[in-house]
């Protein structure tokens, strides 16, 4: 998983700033629960999109966000109900849109789970986003 971030330093004024979620080498994924904090002091989150990569193959696909907006932190799920193979590959899960409201830093980081139809645990690796700063 990534945090795909345009540039390393946001513009209070500028933006908005879309930073997509995105899998890669995927096997047979079909649920996938993610959390992206930040810190709400500098950046806000304006709106959530849902990427299209779990609707691979015409598959329907439930996708849900919630968070408060200034609270620093943001919970998306993606199911695709009565999937019996998953979809697999590289593609963009969601994204989140910033404003940028303060200097500072940032502080943008991904934590989450993700299954295997019927339910099995799926290894997940989150990389490292790039410091972001606020100026």
């Amino acid at each position: 998983m990534l945090l795909s971030v345009p540039g390393n330093d946001f513009r209070v004024g500028a933006g908005p700033y879309t930073v997509p979620i995105s899998v890669t080498n995927a096997s047979r994924l079909s649920t996938v629960a993610l959390t992206v904090t930040y810190n709400p002091a500098v950046i806000r989150v304006r709106t959530v999109q849902e990427g299209s990569f779990m609707r691979t193959g015409g598959s329907n696909a439930s996708f849900t966000q919630q968070g408060d907006p200034n609270g620093g932190r943001v919970d998306i799920a993606i199911l695709r109900p009565g999937d019996a193979t998953g979809v697999a590959g590289t593609g963009v899960l969601a994204a989140l849109v910033f404003d940028a409201v303060a200097p500072g830093n940032a502080n943008l980081m991904i934590t989450g789970t993700a299954t295997a139809p019927g339910g099995a645990p799926l290894p997940m690796q989150f990389m490292t986003p790039p410091t972001v700063t606020v100026r």
